[in-house]
């Protein structure tokens, strides 16, 4: 009879308490300068994004430019080439194209440019949008305080 009595306090002990329903209330006038905040946000976070981009694609080119002159100045180290030739869409003139292998010490290379994981457009325009229609159908909106569906609808972009 004392073991029956241990496995149910351990039962008792496991089973979890009740929880009562949160009711939240949140004014239409806060979210809507919480979502304009968070708009604004993102647009300066694309701004930025674009910047870097910029900033990239340039020193995306001048590594280039230096690894050419590197090559151009040491070009004993090129080990193979291969030469690849085809025709245009119009035919009307041979291309040629060419893969070329190189070994240089590492201590001779310039540092690659890295770029930064950011925001993509497709994030940002999908983002913007949400938020905007959501700032537009709590402006028309004539109650005072929001209900919990709408909330949960933009929490991601709070």
């Amino acid at each position: 009879m004392v073991l029956v009595r241990k496995s149910l306090t351990l039962l008792n002990e496991r089973t979890p308490m009740s929880s009562k329903a949160i009711s939240v209330k949140v004014k239409v006038t806060t979210l809507i300068s919480v979502l304009e905040k968070a708009l604004t946000d993102r647009e300066a976070r694309w701004a930025k994004q674009q910047k870097d981009d910029v900033l990239f694609e340039k020193e995306k080119q001048n590594y280039n430019l230096a690894l050419m002159k590197l090559i151009k100045t040491k070009g004993n180290f090129v080990n193979a080439r291969k030469e690849y030739r085809y025709r245009n869409e119009e035919e009307t003139a041979i291309k040629a194209k060419f893969d070329v292998e190189v070994e240089l010490p590492k201590s001779l290379l310039p540092k690659e440019p890295e770029q930064v994981n950011g925001y993509y457009e497709r994030a940002f325009t999908q983002e913007t949008d949400e938020i905007k229609q959501a700032l537009r159908l709590l402006k028309m909106s004539e109650d005072e305080f929001v209900n919990a569906s709408t909330i949960k609808s933009v929490s991601n972009y709070l």
